[in-house]
């Protein structure tokens, strides 16, 4: 077959075994035996958080003098949005415990090499850091107690092990789990066994008929963990309560029920105290004004500046920082636009509530509101609402002065209270409170009942009524004639008289012909 030296139309013992190649069938078997282990998955000169090449390695020191080398630029947003956690031990890790690393790179190639012997590292290599310089060698290289590159001299607990393909656990999580075992065998051999009768699981309210397909992708997958019980997906609990705001109440016309699926709030400024009565269309943009809302509950618009002023066509706030850059949204991220849903406002009068963006997809706090009609802003703001009452405060506002140059208002001007007076998302969260409750009611009560005794037979295989000694009456004849009989310890056997049938005379009326 072409194999080496051979060119046999079979496969040779030589080559089976290997020394032409690997043609057997448990060469896959000794290839993953080989393989390195699984917990050392992240290359050494890669990001942990990112598994992709670092530009700006940092060290995150763990208590068991190891480290983990992450990006710079992958890091630090991670901390911010976990508050200061670790990715992998969980443990609390600062901006400020980092460590700079300084790696040696070949000029031609940039491959990753020891400063001081020069060889190239690889995932074989037992590869360590100096905690109070930085720099990176393999662990044969550090010796003395001076570092060669920096010349500083460090001390052992400053050397930090970034790789070590053949170290073995350190000695104090040895013994930890040496005493973790023998505490578990103490108390099994204290304690009786017991078994635990696990509850049936509750239901989730928002659970879809769809699966999760997770058993399917675990079978054909080998990066998912094993799953074989069947699970399905749930809906988002936010998104139900958008769809049933959107859609208006069966058996209801949609103008009675447009009123109630509407939010009402005002906007008081500093204006005089003059006021800003809103009305949202929380039915056709349910969720820019659930965010609208979510943040005047929180006070993220109180005390906000009107930053931005264009007579005779807008006035923006909505910045908390009163810059026109900052501001979030409720769930801290941009939100989708909502102005090309079904049946959504446009831009077609005085007094229109839209957001304001940086692009599609971009909406996050701050808002803005027409002097006049903006046609030219459909598709690319989401109106949300319009002005219905204080028409002479908009007037005031437009007629502020600007300072030279710019669209900023000459005079400070801020909200300084939102006060909402109708929420239909609250009605919705009341009304999904009692429907839940009065289910977990009923589904108790269900439970507590007891269950209901069925109605069994009467009658025994032997024709004995239960708890008697009397033979139960069975129709005679046919199958199951011998039913009543009932044997006796003496041997007789007794049996009930059959009645005697009438014999007919005649041939009847033919009816039956």
């Amino acid at each position: 077959m072409g194999h080496g030296n051979s060119n046999k139309l079979y496969i040779t013992h030589a080559e089976h075994t290997g020394q032409f190649g690997s043609h057997s069938a448990s060469s896959g078997f000794k290839a993953k035996a080989q393989a390195p282990h699984p917990a050392n998955t992240t290359p050494f000169d890669s990001c942990a958080l990112s598994f992709q090449p670092f530009t700006h390695p940092v060290c995150a020191r763990n208590s068991d003098g190891t480290g983990t080398v992450f990006d710079l630029v992958n890091i630090i947003p991670w901390l911010k949005q976990h508050q200061n956690t670790h990715p992998i031990t969980k443990a609390p890790l600062l901006p400020t415990d980092l460590i700079t690393l300084h790696y040696s790179r070949k000029e031609a190639s940039g491959e990753l090499h020891d400063p001081i012997s020069f060889k190239p590292f690889s995932q074989h290599s037992h590869i360590v850091a100096i905690a109070t310089t930085g720099n990176v060698y393999l662990a044969e290289s550090i010796k003395g107690g001076r570092d060669l590159v920096s010349d500083v001299p460090f001390k052992k607990q400053d050397v930090i092990t970034l790789q070590n393909p053949h170290g073995l656990p350190t000695q104090a999580s040895s013994s930890a789990i040496v005493q973790s075992a023998q505490d578990m065998s103490k108390s099994l051999d204290s304690k009786a066994p017991t078994f635990a009768v696990k509850a049936k699981a509750a239901v989730p309210w928002n659970i879809s008929p769809y699966s999760s397909g997770l058993p399917g992708a675990s079978l054909t997958s080998t990066s998912v963990d094993p799953s074989t019980a069947s699970s399905r997906l749930l809906w988002d609990e936010e998104e139900l309560m958008f769809e049933d705001i959107s859609n208006p109440v069966k058996s209801k016309g949609k103008e009675k029920d447009v009123g109630k699926r509407r939010a009402y709030v005002r906007l008081v400024t500093s204006l005089g105290g003059g006021s800003l009565n809103i009305e949202l269309f929380c039915e056709k943009a349910p969720k820019t004004c659930y965010n609208f809302l979510m943040l005047a509950k929180a006070g993220k618009y109180d005390n906000c500046l009107f930053h931005r002023l264009v007579p005779g066509f807008m006035i923006q706030t909505g910045d908390p920082t009163g810059t026109g850059t900052g501001g979030e949204s409720y769930w801290g991220t941009p939100f989708r636009d909502e102005y090309d849903l079904k049946g959504a406002a446009k831009h077609d009068s005085r007094g229109v509530l839209a957001m304001a963006n940086k692009g599609p997809a971009t909406n996050g706090s701050q808002f803005y509101i027409t002097f006049k009609p903006a046609q030219h802003l459909d598709k690319k703001h989401t109106v949300f609402g319009k002005l219905v009452g204080g028409e002479g405060v908009l007037d005031l506002l437009e007629k502020l002065p600007l300072k030279d140059g710019t669209e900023r208002p000459a005079k400070s001007v801020r909200i300084t209270e939102v006060a909402i007076y109708q929420d239909p998302f609250d009605d919705y969260k009341k009304r999904l409170a009692n429907k839940l409750s009065k289910k977990a009611q009923s589904t108790q009560a269900a439970n507590d009942e007891p269950p209901e005794k069925k109605q069994k037979d009467e009658i025994n295989w032997f024709g004995v009524k239960v708890g008697s000694d009397s033979p139960a009456l069975v129709e005679s004849g046919g199958i199951g004639k011998y039913l009543g009989v009932k044997r006796l310890q003496d041997g007789t056997s007794t049996t009930v008289e059959e009645p005697k049938k009438k014999r007919k005379t005649g041939f009847g009326d033919f009816a039956g012909w």
